[in-house]
């Protein structure tokens, strides 16, 4: 957890039961039970370990992979009074998996995933990689939604930070995005848009990015999941394609391609052609 485990527990209430799923790198010792992949024994301390005794024990501890629902099997539903996930949505093969199961059987909880400012930036110009290169996803918390985004190689070709704003790289609120729950939230996969449309939005990002401000956790309170798990490139708008000259986004895309010797073609636009006249 990058945000203080302190303001987590503030959200807790004294008789709550609490779950923490896939904290066994970092276990949340307020919590009465753990899912984990690592066994009991193999747990490592997080923030408040010396001040907070662990309240769960080698029979509070649950060992399965998350994805599955055999799983989550001992828990009923909305068995726990708070469910606590924090740097793991990022990680696993199937996030929508998991947020339904968070919603089951939780009744309120925590989110906290790396944000799309650090896992989209680089170090150095010269990195090879932004974020962290086992990451799945990029997350984002969109009005009442959490949105997962395939976490591809158009990601890693620029340096869309840059080196006026490198060290906020380092900035520990600027790393995280956290969002606080009751209820229930919505959760969805969105489609990419090829490397025209999915570069030109990071460089959007970028240039929209409220370096100043210092990012709050975001609240959502009894919004259900409205049963849709994908959303396809035609039933969305990524904020790049909102601006006016959509043209224009499209040359300064393959201007940024040819200066890194790219023939700034679109992948998803190349294989389109592909397969229709292969059809």
């Amino acid at each position: 957890m990058w945000n203080d485990a302190r303001d987590v527990l503030a959200m807790i209430q004294p008789g709550d039961r609490v779950l923490d799923v896939g904290g066994g790198n970092e276990v949340f010792p307020r919590a009465d039970a753990v899912i984990d992949m690592l066994p009991y024994a193999g747990r490592k301390p997080g923030q408040l370990t010396e001040a907070e005794p662990e309240r769960f024990g080698a029979g509070d501890w649950v060992v399965g992979d998350i994805c599955t629902a055999e799983a989550w099997a001992p828990f009923a539903d909305k068995s726990f009074d708070f469910v606590i996930c924090s740097h793991v949505l990022e990680d696993v093969r199937d996030p929508i998996a998991v947020c339904r199961q968070l919603v089951r059987v939780g009744k309120a909880g925590y989110i906290e995933v790396p944000s799309r400012m650090r896992e989209c930036a680089k170090g150095a110009a010269s990195d090879a990689v932004t974020g962290y290169e086992h990451h799945r996803w990029i997350v984002d918390v969109e009005g009442d939604r959490v949105i997962f985004t395939q976490k591809n190689p158009w990601v890693h070709r620029f340096d869309y930070l840059g080196d006026a704003h490198r060290d906020l790289i380092a900035n520990w609120r600027h790393q995280f995005t956290a969002l606080h729950w009751t209820g229930s939230f919505d959760y969805i996969e969105r489609s990419q848009k090829g490397s025209t449309w999915e570069t030109a939005n990071l460089f959007h990002f970028f240039e929209t990015y409220n370096y100043t401000a210092m990012p709050q956790t975001y609240r959502i309170v009894d919004v259900p999941h409205r049963g849709k798990t994908f959303e396809w490139i035609t039933e969305f708008q990524l904020p790049v394609e909102r601006l006016p000259n959509a043209a224009q986004v499209v040359e300064r895309h393959k201007a940024r391609m040819h200066a890194i010797g790219s023939d700034g073609g679109n992948l998803l636009e190349r294989l389109g052609r592909r397969l229709r006249r292969s059809g």
